[in-house]
């Protein structure tokens, strides 16, 4: 059922079972996720919920726990840190959360869909930072991150996946994270700014031909 905001109590157990309820209460999986655990191949999974908004469940501790507690602290009514409530113009409003009927030890954050508005929204999932490992990880896991993208602790992020819509063809062209970790500080800008022009070239193309 639908919650409002709460504050985080002990971490739900997450209820696999995933062929049991594989698209829970009429959910289907986010069609438009480009990195990150995908529905069908993960439990973790995001969906989408029949009223639009986007689902998210939660990650056992200590991940979960920790992200709840961040949206209940930036968007709770008794919030009046200006940091804070300048931050919420950044984020997807948070909706509570949000358990199926089929699997009532799995909770989920109901997130706002920011791209509804959009027709054929193009999308970056960007890690935005200079680290990719929790503080308390182990030698070997920071080693283990470090080793994925190098060059993240120098120009502080990572392009995780992206697809940029082609109004020629009417599709998308996708990039995976094996594109992102190709990227070199010779070819970051270049290439990105490649995909940016492509899609105000798309944008343009769409113009003309609604005029």
């Amino acid at each position: 059922m639908d919650s409002g905001l709460s504050s985080a109590g002990p971490a739900p157990s997450l209820g696999l079972g995933l062929g049991l309820h594989r698209f829970p209460n009429g959910c289907t999986p986010l069609s438009h996720q480009v990195a990150g655990h995908k529905y069908g191949k993960s439990e973790l999974g995001m969906l989408q919920h029949p009223d639009g908004t986007v689902l998210k469940q939660l990650q056992p501790p200590p991940r979960g726990p920790r992200e709840l507690n961040f949206y209940n602290m930036v968007f709770g009514s008794s919030c009046h840190e200006h940091v804070f409530l300048d931050l919420r113009k950044f984020l997807p409003k948070f909706l509570g959360t949000w358990t199926p009927t089929t699997a009532p030890n799995e909770l989920y954050l109901k997130l706002e869909d920011v791209t509804r508005k959009f027709n054929k929204p193009c999308i970056m999932d960007v890690k935005i930072g200079k680290k990719s490992y929790d503080p308390d990880a182990s030698a070997e896991k920071i080693q283990q991150q470090i080793s994925k993208y190098p060059l993240m602790e120098e120009i502080g992020f990572l392009v995780l996946g992206m697809r940029v819509y082609q109004f020629s063809s009417d599709s998308y062209m996708t990039y995976d994270q094996r594109y992102g970790r190709g990227l070199t500080k010779e070819t970051l800008k270049d290439d990105i700014e490649t995909l940016l022009k492509h899609r105000r070239c798309s944008r343009s193309q769409q113009k003309q031909c609604h005029k």
